[in-house]
């Protein structure tokens, strides 16, 4: 008995040691236009992000409810799409069924905006400010009679993301010849963002941490 709660207070003095080397100062959400021509090469991923939550390769969760997830049929209603029925369906394409023409169409649809979030904190061990990404949004998108509208879609965590055999990798021919996976992508990223009142912010955060090191 008495093992077991010196393992337990060990533990707990260890959680308690790493959460006060790392403090998080805040988040920051950025948005992407995937219609700049910087950033065409990111069309890809809402459509493969949507095709591996289909598969049932990862998990996606409800916009502004990041922690509740969203079943694929909950998905398709929202959009006024459903899941198609084996008769529908050749059974030697079966196997193919998430990328089946008619979810392909609405794959399609969400290719015009993406939306992620950061955390920025600051690793007291190493003295640093360090930035993390959070999760993914894609967006339905659709021509109205006033132009463009973009409609929240699910939300990815990239933590599960990487922990899929499956991972979505993203190419850049204009930059290298191979595909990086969505962490490095955005850790060192080759895409701009909208213009927003964060990056200032983000700015004098990092300018405010640095100062109080000294």
């Amino acid at each position: 008995m008495k093992k077991i709660i010196l393992t337990f207070f060990y533990c707990f003095c260890f959680v308690i040691s790493e959460a006060q080397n790392l403090f998080v100062a805040d988040t920051f959400t950025y948005t992407i236009n995937l219609d700049l021509s910087q950033n065409l090469y990111l069309k890809s991923v809402p459509v493969d992000l949507l095709k591996g939550y289909c598969k049932g390769n990862w998990n996606a969760y409800y916009p502004k409810k990041e922690m509740n997830q969203c079943l694929f049929d909950d998905f398709l209603e929202r959009f006024n799409y459903y899941q198609l029925s084996a008769t529908s369906v050749e059974t030697s394409c079966f196997e193919n069924y998430c990328t089946h023409p008619y979810f392909m169409e609405m794959y399609n649809q969400f290719k015009r905006k993406l939306k992620y979030k950061e955390v920025v904190y600051f690793d007291q061990q190493h003295s640093i400010v360090k930035r993390k990404i959070l999760w993914i949004q894609v967006y339905y998108s659709r021509y109205e009679s006033d132009g463009w509208k973009h409609y929240d879609g699910p939300v990815f965590w990239l933590m599960e993301l990487k922990q899929s055999e499956n991972e979505v990798l993203v190419y850049n021919k204009n930059v290298r010849a191979n595909g990086r996976t969505l962490e490095n992508e955005f850790d060192k990223p080759d895409f701009i963002v909208n213009e927003n009142q964060q990056k200032d912010d983000r700015k004098k955060l990092q300018k405010i941490l640095q100062t109080e090191e000294y």
